[in-house]
């Protein structure tokens, strides 16, 4: 079973659209990143029609640091 449903027009498995969002802190009236990050799910898409829907934040990843991708 797929655990992010199914279209409701073709009945095909959703799929989700990941991006990574970085996070930042409010610190004396300025915003500053943490150096953490988390995948996150930006909406579920129909391979089959192409139809998006939209999703809350259950699906994100927890927050880690950022490590060296060079």
């Amino acid at each position: 079973m797929n655990k992010f449903g199914k279209c409701l027009t073709c009945n095909v498995d959703l799929e989700p659209v990941y991006f990574e969002e970085k996070e930042s802190k409010l610190y004396e009236n300025t915003l500053i990143e943490t150096g953490r990050v988390r995948t996150a799910v930006d909406y579920l898409v129909c391979p089959c029609c192409g139809e998006r829907f939209i999703v809350d934040d259950s699906f994100d990843g927890p927050w880690v640091p950022k490590t060296y991708r060079g």
